[in-house]
């Protein structure tokens, strides 16, 4: 599915800002970023003033199998999950 020049843009804004965050937080070694999973949780109203609640994933370039893309989420909730099971959640 080809993008829109807009999608192209916002892709590599959310590309250059993920490896910016990466690059404050990181150890000092250098990394390349290869691919990424960003899950968003987005809040609205109906109608009738109840609040509705969505999910989204965006994909580097869009375009991240889905599999390797599961993969990468499966992963990193294994590891937030042992984090959790050894009482290390404090960052």
């Amino acid at each position: 599915m080809s993008r829109t020049p807009e999608q192209v843009a916002a892709d590599a804004a959310l590309t250059a800002a993920i490896e910016q965050a990466l690059a404050v937080y990181s150890d000092g070694q250098p990394r390349v970023l290869t691919e990424y999973v960003v899950l968003t949780s987005q809040q609205s109203f109906d109608d009738e003033g109840d609040s509705v609640t969505a999910v989204g994933t965006l994909y580097r370039d869009s375009s991240v199998p889905l599999h390797r893309a599961l993969g990468l989420v499966e992963y990193v909730a294994a590891r937030m999950r042992k984090r959790v099971a050894e009482d290390d959640v404090s960052d």
